[in-house]
């Protein structure tokens, strides 16, 4: 089994930062999920709101149709009709396009359902009832048959099929933003989580690659220093040694390097002391040590000279010819070692250039990462500005709204109050004609009185007449009576005639006055519906203005999230570079070594 320590440098640095840059890649990936879902479901609520927008218009066109129909037959003014047309054409474009709109099954039915309503209702009332007003006989019976008909008339059903429409539409907004609220909440666990697994896993990395490359190398620079100095004593660590990977061939190489230079000198004291005992056996074999003595000493003189150039850190120095027999085999085995120490320099030189050159890169992909994350950080300040604004402008029309909900409260009142006024005023219409009736009848009274009184000035004239001159000062006084009486009946008249008109317009003032409470009652349902919607809005913009605050917030949390992420990435980035500059130590430690080009590595 392969342990981690053994593969090559190359292969631990690929899969360290492979698993640091598959962690980042998990992470957006589930970023990017969340933010499509978020994005999905603002395009749905823009949709929502879109319905509710044109359901609201609908509404507003029933009203129009239901209040200018009523004004044609209160005030035979057909100036109306345009508005009543346009409050059709109103509803009827507003329902086409809420059926392109919706997409529920019990949506499309309710749509259906309010179109056939209001066509009922047009060809019911609306336009059956306007036709007839036409003519005063036929604009009060109008009247009659909408006063008589209850319920039947008003536009309520309508516009309460138009309103369950809307609350399906808002039902489904609400469940919406629950769903927008936990994506928002699940991108801010995942940036978490994957900013915690990232640090984790950069500084796991980094304690792995400094325990299994950075302290070994430093190790064996050390070591390798020593050599230099030609201390030998310098042991490489077995573990060191036991390792498959470049650093375990570095040391394995070191320790050969070190084994031959405690050969070299063990042979040099062996020399030294054969020296000495063929010195002293001279006097017994003169020629023959003087034979052997000048080989020894040309053999000791050039492996003096190679040992000398290891120590210098000369490997593309080789033994001369002119060697004992015995020592020939030295020969092959200086070289042979040199060539094998030099094909593995050789190969440190090559793993130390590939560190030093992988570090590198990885520094600038760090480096690069750390801006890209401050540049996305940025990104999202500035969207987190925006949504402030939007706070800030929902918040002003929520007061706006609130406003008119008052504006609409007041005039309700007054209208309410003024319905007050009208009835009052109806009453004491009621009172002056009950008046006129009994003035009508005590004039009638007095104009038989002045009748009989004529009748009976008459007759006494006539009495006068039968009586002579006796009866001549009475005849007189009749005669004044009979005048006195006929100017009774005719003042009596006059005030019959004038009693008749002042009914007649107090009549016609109950009917002004009855017409002037039936505007006002169409006017408080108008008030009172118009104060209903605002208030409706009123409490769908302080809804909307704390979604997006809380909308605000969780962006502010990305923001300081992707912040966390940019120190993370500058971390890693002050590691690699830690890592190059250990590279670049092993291979000035390297240069003192002089290595043949032609050394093939064993």
């Amino acid at each position: 089994m392969i342990r981690f320590r053994d593969v090559s440098t190359r292969v631990k640095l690929t899969l360290a930062f492979g698993i640091l840059l598959a962690a980042a890649v998990a992470m957006i990936v589930l970023v990017a999920f969340q933010l499509q879902a978020i994005g999905s479901a603002a395009r749905q609520n823009s949709q929502s709101e879109q319905i509710i927008r044109l359901s609201h218009v609908a509404e507003k066109g029933l009203i129009r149709i239901n209040s200018q129909m009523r004004g044609v037959l209160l005030t035979r003014n057909f100036n109306y009709l345009d508005t009543y047309r346009e409050g059709v054409i109103q509803f009827v474009g507003s329902m086409a396009s809420l059926s392109k709109l919706v997409d529920r099954p019990e949506q499309h039915v309710l749509i259906r359902q309010a179109v056939a309503a209001n066509r009922n209702w047009r060809r019911d009332y609306g336009d059956h009832l306007i036709a007839m007003a036409r003519t005063d006989s036929g604009r009060l019976a109008a009247i009659r048959i909408l006063t008589e008909a209850g319920e039947k008339p008003r536009i309520t059903y309508i516009t309460r099929m138009v309103q369950a429409l809307r609350e399906i539409e808002e039902r489904r907004m609400a469940s919406r933003q629950r769903e927008l609220n936990e994506a928002l909440g699940n991108s801010s666990l995942v940036l978490a989580t994957g900013g915690i697994c990232l640090l984790t896993i950069a500084l796991l990395m980094a304690w792995l690659l400094t325990a299994l490359i950075a302290r070994p190398v430093e190790r064996l620079t050390g070591i390798v220093d020593r050599l230099t100095r030609q201390d030998f004593a310098a042991a490489v660590p077995a573990d060191q040694r036991d390792r498959d990977d470049e650093v375990g061939r570095i040391a394995r190489a070191l320790d050969i390097f070190r084994l031959a230079g405690l050969e070299n000198r063990r042979l040099e004291q062996e020399a030294a002391a054969l020296r000495d005992s063929r010195t002293r056996e001279a006097e017994d074999a003169a020629h023959r040590a003087r034979d052997d003595a000048g080989r020894d000493r040309a053999t000791i003189r050039i492996i003096g000279e190679g040992l000398a150039a290891i120590a210098r850190g000369d490997l593309t120095f080789r033994l001369a010819d002119g060697l004992s027999s015995d020592a020939a085999v030295l020969k092959d085995d200086y070289d042979a070692a040199v060539v094998q120490l030099s094909g593995l320099l050789r190969r440190v030189q090559a793993t130390v250039a590939a560190v030093d050159r992988d570090a590198n890169g990885i520094a600038a992909a760090s480096g690069q990462l750390a801006d890209r994350t401050v540049q996305q950080a940025s990104a999202i300040g500035v969207v987190g500005d925006r949504l402030a604004q939007l706070t800030e402008t929902i918040r002003q029309n929520t007061s706006g709204a609130r406003r008119v909900e008052e504006v609409a409260r007041s005039t309700r009142d007054s209208a309410e109050r003024s319905r007050d006024t009208v009835a009052a005023a109806v009453t004491a219409m009621a009172r002056i004609d009950s008046s006129s009736e009994q003035i009508g009848t005590i004039t009638d009274l007095v104009r038989s009185i002045a009748e009989q009184t004529r009748l009976l000035a008459l007759n006494a004239q006539m009495e006068a007449a039968r009586a002579g001159s006796a009866g001549t000062g009475f005849a007189v006084v009749a005669k004044e009576v009979s005048v006195l009486a006929g100017r009774l009946r005719g003042a009596t008249e006059q005030i019959g005639e004038s009693l008749a008109l002042a009914r007649a317009c107090a009549i016609e003032g109950v009917d002004l006055v009855g017409a002037a409470s039936m505007k006002l009652g169409v006017i408080l349902r108008d008030v009172g519906e118009v104060s209903m919607l605002v208030g409706e809005m009123a409490v769908a913009a302080d809804r909307q203005a704390r979604d997006v605050r809380d909308v605000d917030d969780r962006m502010r949390d990305i923001a300081r999230f992707t912040e966390r992420n940019a120190a993370m990435a500058g971390d890693a980035t002050a590691i690699c570079s830690t890592l190059v500059t250990g590279a670049h130590d092993l291979a000035g430690s390297l240069i003192q070594f002089r290595i043949d080009d032609a050394a093939v590595p064993a």
